[in-house]
């Protein structure tokens, strides 16, 4: 007997006492339940919520139900119990997808045996093939099957029979010249043409030129910079195939951008683009709030890095690693790309004076003793590819909205054209080609075409009140309010958190964590996001539905970033303006300088009906607020001032010591002070009273348009009224 036949003996003894040991214990137990093993039940997928957007983890995740859980006779191994025979695999199951192997054969077979030991191998293969080859046609690529059961004339064109039926086309991109293997990334993430800007840069960039990009918010200006980065990372990528680490070489691209939600943003960009491969150039993150010690570390190996120019400026000239400094000097150098995004705030005159100082480094170059070598007054003017992008570049967008033109100035307070704004970045920037490549995909308009603007007049005093109405009336959507200080985004973030909305707030004070917390609760759900300039550049989260400005904007080119939040691609969205009377010399400069022949905002009205009944909600919720405020506030100056009576070693008398602050001061200071103090004598059982009536004034609904004595004349639709799906009919309780 051979050992092949020695084997499936065995196996076939095996089953047969499997089968044996399995009728014994259905006969113990009376009925045809039996504990079985895990393996041995039917498991079903579980179909995860489409809002998980990385399933947490639980990719992959099975259940069952109607099963106990038991342990075996020995008590030492979980068993299951089910309920019914169909939720075990049967036999037949087991057989129909595969037989169980035996192990490898140890007698080869002749090429002389009969086809019919090849198809006794695996009967289901055989027929699978069969029924391939019968719904094959002749001509290229068709599958035919030889003697002995295997299929001659293999193309790899039955590879593309296992393509994702769903990836998205690109054959809108190949115009661009794009590799294969970013084409299959765009592929992956779903982008199926270029948008006008990255179909306009793109080829510049691939051809060496340095490139000034014009284009609207939301119009997909990182990947019109970021997909002509990879293609040239790709171009010469040398990485070793062994998965060692790449020695240190000069850095590919530096990207600047003012705000830390901006470089975050297109840090994540980049990354979600090499998602998959195996190969891919480092990106580092060089920000401020998060740990300079570990950004440090990415440095030394990052062929893309994106950075705040403080943080950055502050890398370089960090004392304690004088040795790491100089490499990264040496290798920020050599930089191939240079990337400037929202170019306009980081070369504003005034800001960010790091950038230069960062430029100056770069091309600063060492001069030996004779005067020679790289210092020399001849040397070649420097290699790098410039690139800048903004959506607004006409420096009279950043003058201030409020400042009055002086008399016989009025040329310098116009928009610059392109030509005059494009010699304003020469200034600051030293491009390598005398006349950078120019492209503006929106020549007529600063803002996106779905986006619908509009301007609520309102007194100074009633903007709370205004604020608050407009979002009961958007409850579905998701709200991004911008102010103009710190301190009033704490209030009203306060305010509306009392009056039981969803507000978070955003500020540059906060600490980095606080931030991102902030944002990715305004991601991943509905919730109101009230925020200083600092979130005006740099958020590109998905379905933003309204913008709402609660102070006008100091210049013109921050309500055109502020607004572009929203209305991002091709989706539509609405951005309204909060103007009081103090505030319309303003609005009417913004409007000059962003619509010059563009259709002006709208200007509506709320329902002051709406506003009437809300009044009192407010203004409970105003004294609430100003309460708590001024009590935090008064602790924490008690608390910091009887430290440092302590620190001292004098006695703190808060009373006396305020006396004696106020002695001479007169006007309003006083009064404001006075004000605090009172406020934040308020009980806490006044506190609670309040409390108490507010949210017997949350619980109720509101009518907004319909009359409840007409509800019964058949003229409404009362279900659709109560459903919700007659649009403005009651405001639900908080």
């Amino acid at each position: 007997m051979s050992v092949t036949e020695k084997r499936k003996r065995t196996v076939a003894t095996q089953n047969s006492s499997k089968k044996q040991k399995t009728t014994e214990a259905s006969k113990q137990d009376g009925s045809k339940r039996i504990n079985v093993r895990g393996d041995s039940l039917k498991w079903k997928t579980v179909n995860l919520p489409g809002r998980l957007e990385d399933a947490e983890g639980f990719y992959g995740l099975e259940e069952i139900d109607d099963v106990e859980v038991v342990r075996d006779e020995s008590n030492t191994h979980v068993m299951f119990l089910p309920k019914s025979d169909a939720d075990v695999v049967q036999e037949n199951d087991a057989e129909a997808g595969g037989e169980e192997w035996g192990g490898f054969e140890d007698e080869e077979v002749q090429a002389t045996d009969p086809p019919q030991t090849v198809k006794n191998v695996k009967d289901t293969s055989t027929s699978a093939k069969a029924s391939r080859q019968k719904d094959a046609k002749p001509g290229h690529g068709s599958k035919l099957a030889s003697a002995d059961g295997i299929e001659s004339g293999l193309t790899f064109d039955m590879l593309s029979d296992t393509a994702d039926d769903n990836q998205t086309d690109v054959s809108l991109w190949n115009d661009l010249d794009l590799s294969p293997t970013t084409l299959s990334q765009l592929a992956r993430l779903g982008f199926g043409r270029p948008t006008p800007i990255q179909a306009a840069a793109i080829p510049a960039i691939k051809q060496g030129h340095d490139v000034i990009g014009k284009a609207v918010t939301g119009s997909g200006k990182t990947l019109a910079f970021g997909l002509p980065l990879f293609e040239s990372w790709l171009a010469k990528e040398s990485v070793p195939s062994n998965g060692t680490m790449k020695t240190k070489g000069p850095i590919l691209a530096l990207v600047l951008a003012p705000t830390r939600e901006l470089a975050l943003q297109i840090n994540r960009h980049l990354n979600e683009l090499c998602i998959g491969l195996e190969n891919h150039p480092r990106i580092a993150a060089v920000t401020g709030g998060l740990s300079i010690y570990k950004q440090q570390r990415q440095l030394e190996s990052a062929d893309i890095v994106i950075a705040t120019p403080g943080r950055l400026w502050e890398v370089m000239n960090d004392t304690t690693t004088n040795n790491d400094t100089d490499a990264l000097l040496d290798r920020l150098k050599k930089v191939q790309f240079l990337v400037v995004d929202e170019a306009d705030r980081l070369l504003s005159e005034g800001h960010f004076k790091e950038v230069e100082d960062i430029l100056d480094a770069l091309d600063r170059e060492v001069v030996d003793e004779d005067g020679e070598g790289e210092g020399s007054s001849d040397r070649p003017k420097s290699q790098r590819q410039t690139l800048v992008f903004s959506a607004t570049f006409h420096k009279g967008l950043q003058q201030k909205l409020t400042a009055k033109p002086k008399h016989g100035s009025r040329t310098k307070n116009d928009l610059l054209d392109n030509q005059q704004s494009m010699e304003y970045l020469l200034k600051k920037l030293a491009f390598r080609e005398a006349k950078p490549t120019f492209v503006d995909v929106n020549p007529t308009t600063q803002m996106a075409s779905a986006l619908s603007e509009s301007i609520v007049e309102c007194a100074a005093m009633k903007k709370d009140l205004y604020l608050y109405t407009l979002l009961l009336q958007n409850t579905t959507a998701k709200t991004l309010v911008f102010t103009n200080s710190i301190s009033a985004v704490r209030r009203l973030v306060a305010l509306l958190q009392t009056l039981k909305q969803p507000a978070v707030g955003l500020h540059s004070t906060m600490p980095q964590k606080s931030r991102l917390r902030s944002l990715e609760k305004f991601a991943g759900q509905r919730t109101i996001l009230v925020a200083t300039d600092v979130a005006a550049r740099g958020l590109d989260i998905k379905g933003v539905d309204l913008i709402i400005h609660y102070h006008v904007p100091r210049t013109a080119d921050m309500y055109v970033h502020r607004s572009g939040r929203t209305a991002r691609a091709e989706s539509s969205g609405r951005s309204i303006l909060l103007c009081s009377p103090d505030e319309v010399a303003g609005v009417t400069r913004l409007i000059v300088e962003v619509h010059k022949t563009d259709k002006t905002p709208e200007i509506v009205q709320v329902d002051g009906r709406l506003m009437k009944r809300l009044q009192d909600r407010v203004s409970l919720a105003h004294k609430i607020t100003d309460s708590t405020i001024s009590r935090e506030k008064t602790a924490s100056k008690d608390g910091w001032l009887r430290s440092a009576a302590e620190e001292l070693g004098v006695d703190y008398d808060s009373d006396e010591f305020e006396s004696q602050g106020q002695r001479g001061k007169r006007g309003r200071g006083g009064g404001k002070a006075l004000k605090e103090k009172e406020k934040a004598a308020v009980a806490k059982d006044q506190i609670s009273q309040w409390r108490s009536e507010l949210d017997g004034l949350l619980d109720k609904r509101i009518n907004l348009g319909v009359s409840e004595r007409y509800l019964a004349g058949g003229r409404v639709d009362v279900d659709a009224l109560l459903d919700g799906r007659i649009d403005g009919a009651f405001l639900e309780g908080r």
